[in-house]
């Protein structure tokens, strides 16, 4: 079977990659495959030797670092229609990027320009962490840093092509605000007294690298903040949020960037939707079984089912239920999952891999599942960097639900994300990704820990991006808090009134590693586009979108099973397939 034709080819270089691990350094570009995988934008990965003259095919070069040498044969093929971009210094490619790096910028946030290269821009300024300021003349600045006004992104047209360059190191900023620094004591505590992270727990947001005091905003419609705030409950009133997923626009600019470059150069790509066709994005509601109270679990049963949720129940050690109520959980469609307890408060309650090992043993037994699938950390608890996962990786729990707020001021997009994620091991293991999958979360118990007026900013941050919105309540506030088992009905309605459907851990997970099997190409043919999939399984009712020069408005499938029209995703049109991919070799041939 021939190698399938791709427009988009990536630069792997693989000498820079060992120098910076040889110098204890990450290589924060090797997350571009992660950024890539997630799209399904099928790519080839090419040597630097190769990028100095691109093959006939590519349409789109991306250099995902600083190039080695000045490839002298990319100039020609730039003038000739090829579109570079480049993320970070551009090195000796600077001449013909048409700036040159500046100093540096460890941590800063940047403006984005209206320009047709983004097709949808977020609403605030974007947190970066790691990048250089950019000089240059003859080119049109997309993007300034904040603190100074100078070029953060740019374009260089030259002749009939294009040089974009990220001044901004992405990848790292990516990664950063998805995962944080390895946390080792205490976070810093908002200075307005809504997030008092400083309770001599280690937990997730102790690491975190969004920015109190600049990647919040108040909830629309609410009053400024007292100027004396209690963290008390339920919270006396709104507080700051953080109200934007900033990692995921990251990820989107860089995917708009690479639509917009192939449309440029007259090419067509495809890639896989993140759900379902018809399907905008999810809602997912988790549920942590804290205490271990016979009536708070049933009035949680109850509060699910007139939601008419099923969700994903984190079981906690020590104590358990009785077994007539975890038969009840099961029975009612709900996912068993673990709720792994690291707060000291029982001999196996510590953090570390043994006692992992054992609270999930635990779970398996009381609820009488074999293969547990996904994990939620009590109090977000969490230590060191990405060490968990691998503690994951053994059990085989494929999706985490850890990484969230345990406070009120630091609700929301605490880590910059509404999608699914694999995460970025250290330099130590070859910054690899953990075969773990990352699912954000973003407030608890509404009406009680976070205030009502979250819920409406999670869901637009999360439909903005199209990714998850997870949403967790405990069974003590069902029980005992009237307003928040309303605010839990109210949720459910919401969320399906603006199409979002609920699904379980479990169910995002098996989604996603299905999706992720996908391997597509496209090629022409005489009636108009030959679009392949290759599925290591079944991904039934999926949506192909084809980035094509031309959408057109009445796009018909000539061979092949599925149908056909023309969408808008991300402000951009697209040609949608919707089809049943099923394990194997899928074919289509679409006149657009």
């Amino acid at each position: 079977m021939p190698e399938p034709l791709h427009a988009v080819a990536v630069v792997d270089d693989q000498a820079a990659t060992e120098r910076a691990h040889q110098a204890g350094q990450d290589a924060w570009w090797a997350y571009l495959a992660e950024v890539l995988g997630h799209l399904r934008l099928p790519y080839r990965s090419i040597s630097p030797r190769e990028a100095a003259a691109p093959p006939d095919d590519v349409s789109v070069l991306v250099y995902a670092t600083t190039p080695d040498d000045p490839a002298d044969g990319l100039e020609q093929w730039v003038r000739d229609g090829g579109v570079l971009i480049l993320v970070g210094d551009p090195g000796p490619l600077s001449a013909l990027a048409g700036v040159s790096a500046g100093d540096s910028v460890p941590d800063g946030h940047v403006v984005l320009s209206e320009t047709p290269v983004w097709s949808t821009l977020p609403p605030v300024a974007l947190h970066a962490v790691g990048g250089r300021r950019l000089t240059g003349q003859g080119v049109e600045t997309l993007a300034r840093w904040q603190d100074d006004d100078t070029a953060a992104i740019t374009l260089r047209q030259l002749d009939a092509g294009v040089v974009l360059t990220y001044g901004v190191d992405l990848w790292q900023s990516i990664v950063r605000i998805q995962q944080g620094y390895a946390v080792t004591a205490d976070g810093e505590p908002a200075a307005d007294g809504t997030a008092p992270i400083d309770d001599g727990v280690l937990k997730c947001e102790d690491g975190m690298v969004l920015s109190f005091e600049r990647d919040r905003a108040m909830p629309p419609g609410e009053p400024e903040l007292l100027p004396t705030y209690e963290h008390t409950y339920p919270p006396p009133s709104a507080v700051p949020m953080f109200d934007q997923p900033q990692a995921d626009w990251w990820c989107s600019l860089f995917a708009q960037s690479l639509w917009w470059g192939a449309s440029q150069a007259g090419a067509a790509v495809p890639w896989l939707w993140y759900w379902p066709a018809g399907v905008d994005a999810v809602a997912h509601m988790s549920h942590d079984s804290d205490q271990n109270v016979e009536e708070h679990g049933q009035a949680a049963l109850d509060a699910f089912a007139e939601a008419e949720v099923q969700v994903t129940w984190c079981h906690v050690f020590p104590g358990g239920y009785s077994p007539e109520l975890y038969a009840a959980i099961t029975a009612a469609g709900h996912e068993n999952a673990l709720h792994y307890n690291a707060m000291g408060d029982a001999d196996l309650a510590v953090w570390g891999w043994p006692q992992m090992r054992a609270q999930y043993a635990w779970a398996q037994a009381v609820t009488e599942t074999e293969q547990i699938v996904s994990n939620k950390n009590h109090y977000t608890r969490w230590e060191g960097w990405t060490e968990f996962y691998i503690w994951c990786e053994r059990l085989g729990i494929q999706i985490d639900e850890s990484r969230g707020p345990s406070k009120q001021g630091d609700v929301g997009f605490t880590f910059g994300a509404s999608h699914v994620s694999f995460p970025m091991a250290p330099v130590a293991e070859g910054n690899r990704m953990h075969d773990v999958l990352n699912l954000p979360l973003h407030t608890q118990d509404l009406a009680w820990a976070g205030h009502a007026s979250v819920r409406d900013v999670i869901l637009d941050g999360a439909q903005s991006v199209h990714g998850v919105a997870h949403f967790l309540f405990h069974g003590p506030h069902l029980h005992l808090r009237p307003p928040t088992r309303a605010a839990c009905i109210e949720l459910a309605v919401e969320a399906r009134r603006r199409g979002m459907a609920w699904w379980t851990a479990t169910r995002i997970n098996s989604w996603e590693r299905s999706r992720r099997g996908v391997v597509l190409s496209i090629e022409p043919h005489p009636d108009g586009l030959a679009v392949r999939a290759e599925a290591l399984e079944p991904v039934p009712g999926a949506a192909v979108l084809l980035a094509v020069p031309s959408a057109g408005t009445s796009p018909i499938v000539k061979e092949g099973e599925g149908s056909a029209r023309t969408v808008v995703r991300l402000g951009r049109p697209f040609v949608e397939l919707t089809a049943d991919i099923v394990a194997g070799d899928n074919r289509w041939v679409i006149t657009p």
